[in-house]
């Protein structure tokens, strides 16, 4: 697996901070991406054409990127970039293969969320080109919010944001653009985000589309906290993919 070994974790943080999403061009290898579309279409066959969330994905494609010293590297210099001392947990959290199959458009689109996690990067691995707002594109309203101080604090502002009442108001908001900033995404690329800050989801995907996504989770704001926990489990548990 090939990192861009000219991403550098200062500029990035930089960058988030002034444009809420940093795409790495050409991080990642076509092998690799061939590796990890076997890796769907299996999962596809074995599983059933349909939506799925698989946590902490172990094949041999996933791994590689999961585990990889030069994306640990890179994203814990990110988080020590805005957490120079020991106020944050700088590890991986966890990670996840999304995809996004089926008969089903709609899928979890416009699932507007905030991550636990301080830094989020994504890997297409599939997108499809079904048109604009047919494709999956990300989309959010990125640096929407600070790092909270305190744990409780993120937990209630999660709890309003990521309502249905909240995302209800956001897709009828009048005269402004009702779902935020959209991103293009192109697999070989990553993107990295302030998960933590943004509030942000995907747009549908056309029936019969696929898409598949890892994505990894980068370190802890509040440290160990086992009520942010249960949260986060909620709100997987609330998805349908």
């Amino acid at each position: 697996m090939q990192l861009n070994i000219d991403a550098d974790p200062l500029r990035i943080a930089d960058d988030l901070d002034d444009l809420g999403v940093v795409c790495v061009p050409g991080a990642v290898s076509k092998d690799w991406l061939e590796r990890a579309r076997t890796d769907v279409q299996e999962l596809l066959a074995a599983e059933g054409e349909r939506n799925h969330f698989i946590r902490s994905p172990e094949t041999l494609a996933m791994t590689d990127i999961i585990q990889s010293d030069n994306i640990i590297r890179l994203l814990e210099d990110v988080v020590r970039a805005r957490f120079p001392a020991a106020t944050a947990d700088a590890r991986l959290i966890g990670s996840a293969l999304r995809v996004i199959a089926g008969p089903s458009e709609s899928g979890d689109a416009w699932w507007y969320h905030y991550d636990a996690n301080i830094v989020t990067m994504i890997v297409p691995i599939v997108i499809p080109d079904a048109g604009r707002g047919n494709s999956g594109e990300l989309v959010g309203f990125f640096n929407k919010r600070p790092f909270r101080r305190f744990a409780f604090a993120n937990i209630l502002g999660k709890a309003f944001s990521q309502s249905r009442y909240y995302r209800w108001a956001i897709l009828r908001r009048p005269g402004k653009p009702h779902y935020g900033r959209v991103i293009d995404m192109s697999p070989g690329n990553v993107y990295v985000l302030w998960g933590y800050r943004s509030l942000h989801a995907n747009m549908p995907c056309r029936a019969g589309a696929l898409r598949a996504t890892l994505l990894l989770h980068f370190g802890e704001v509040h440290g160990s906290s086992r009520a942010l926990t249960t949260a986060v489990r909620m709100q997987e548990l609330m998805r349908t993919a």
